[in-house]
């Protein structure tokens, strides 16, 4: 995996495919494995580009206090290292608060943007549990077990009823634990500040919205509201996907959205 200096920033980044460059952003903790699935798909007629946002997997940064803006930021910078004067960009979960900063800040750069399980502004309910989960490594808990935490909130009843009857999978044993935690919840913090209720009528992107209508974390009422607060955005519900939707379920929509609005 290439890594570049930018801004005080070590960012691991990777590039997959030829085409229109698309930039996807990951959630909260998300490395750049979490799209791993997406980038065969998505990569058959566009230039992929996958990083690790601040605060997770191999990217270095100060550890001094950052916004999505500051990932924003980043991800800006990596795209004039790379000389893509846009790209299409597509952002999950926390990475869809990313996402916006680029398109409110940065919109003449951004033909298209997808928005998938996202929100304007973070359930009060999920922050809570993910703050509960941060105190459990506080008090001795590893990093991995709160990540597996995170699962159950982030995968549909259908997943959990097979993994009822398979094997008990082997448990991970990330060495980098103490600093995956801090980055985490450097990333949390962000996540907490981010509010972008009052900017989104200044996304001029053509905006397409994904999201699963089992989403525990993310309750659907959300997407619906990031609809109503962006002009002209379209909304596809993906049935019986939870936070974290399939790449098959959804790369076909994303690909036609992206065929709409070429460069």
């Amino acid at each position: 995996m290439p890594k570049v200096d930018l801004e005080g920033v070590r960012i691991n980044y990777e590039l997959h495919g030829e085409g229109e460059p698309i930039v996807l952003i990951t959630g909260l903790g998300g490395e750049i494995a979490f799209w791993k699935k997406y980038i065969p798909l998505l990569s058959k007629k566009h230039q992929v580009l996958v990083l690790d946002n601040r605060g997770a997997g191999e990217t270095e940064y100060p550890s001094t206090l950052f916004t999505m803006r500051t990932i924003a930021d980043d991800i800006v910078h990596l795209m004039d290292h790379l000389g893509m004067e846009k790209a299409h960009v597509l952002g999950w979960s926390m990475g869809g608060n990313v996402a916006q900063e680029i398109a409110i800040n940065y919109g003449d750069r951004v033909p298209s943007l997808v928005l998938m399980s996202t929100y304007a502004r973070r359930p009060e309910r999920s922050a809570f549990a993910i703050e509960t989960m941060i105190r459990t490594v506080d008090e001795g808990a590893t990093f991995d077990s709160l990540m597996e935490q995170m699962q159950s909130w982030c995968l549909p009843e259908d997943y959990f009823r097979k993994l009822a009857l398979a094997k008990p999978a082997q448990r991970r044993n990330n060495g980098n634990g103490k600093r995956a935690a801090e980055g985490f919840r450097g990333q949390k913090l962000a996540l907490d500040l981010f509010d972008s209720h009052e900017r989104l009528g200044d996304v001029a992107s053509p905006t397409f919205i994904l999201h699963g209508d089992e989403d525990i974390m993310v309750a659907p009422h959300f997407a619906t509201e990031l609809q109503t607060l962006i002009d002209d955005a379209e909304l596809e519900w993906i049935p019986g996907a939870g936070h974290i939707i399939p790449a098959d379920k959804c790369c076909p929509q994303i690909m036609q959205f992206l065929e709409r609005h070429p460069f």
